[in-house]
């Protein structure tokens, strides 16, 4: 009985990762552009079933602690952002964004536990590594956008008074070409630090993409039945 359970759960970790990716892919590079635009009926649609993928994920993944983390940083995360958006001050713009990155990189570290788990690697765990590569971009949006919030000009061609949703998809751009190296875009960080964390993001980008997603298709092909 416990065998069928757990077998019944790690197929369940595995068709979450798959849902989520195509979820997070969605949002990221559809919802989240239309919101700049005024649409933002797919973003919300889109981020409620993120969340409902995101909980029973965590809800089916082993470790009561990481369970427990990953929840209760989402419940901080959403009503930091709540909290920023609705009364502006320093002190919700730290809590809301910093909630954020502490929300994304918990999920991240249950995503990960199953992804780089013992066993055989499967097409699912790759997509779960590739929801890990966009969750870096995510981490890195929230904190160059603390940053834009708390010192006005700290990146170039970035108005201080961008609207929520256009300021989200700016940064969020600006932030897959710092992880991308593609170098693409106007902005341009000016702030010690923004630099810093830009560099950072590129440095992590590379490395990820050249060790761990690479060494994971590696060992997918490898156990795949015809290379047997």
């Amino acid at each position: 009985m416990a065998v069928a359970v757990a077998v019944a759960d790690g197929r369940y970790r595995n068709q979450a990762l798959t849902t989520l990716l195509v979820l997070e892919t969605f949002i990221l590079f559809v919802a989240v552009p239309l919101s700049s635009l005024g649409t933002t009926a797919p973003l919300f649609g889109a981020s409620a079933l993120g969340v409902i993928v995101t909980l029973t994920l965590v809800v089916i993944s082993p470790g009561l602690i990481s369970k427990l983390l990953a929840v209760l940083s989402m419940i901080l995360a959403v009503g930091g952002a709540s909290l920023r958006v609705s009364y502006p001050s320093a002190m919700t713009i730290w809590f809301g964004h910093a909630a954020v990155i502490v929300a994304v990189l918990a999920i991240s570290l249950v995503i990960g536990r199953t992804v780089f788990a013992p066993g055989r690697v499967t097409h699912h765990r790759i997509q779960g590594a590739v929801v890990l590569y966009l969750n870096i971009a995510i981490a890195f949006t929230s904190a160059f956008r603390l940053i834009a919030e708390l010192s006005p000009g700290a990146f170039a061609h970035y108005p201080a008074s961008t609207a929520e949703t256009v300021a989200a998809s700016d940064m969020l751009s600006f932030s897959f070409t710092c992880l991308t190296s593609t170098g693409l875009g106007e902005m341009l960080p000016l702030h010690p630090v923004a630099r810093s964390l830009a560099n950072l993001e590129a440095v992590i980008g590379q490395l990820y993409l050249t060790i761990l997603l690479a060494r994971l298709v590696t060992l997918h092909v490898a156990a795949s039945p015809e290379r047997r």
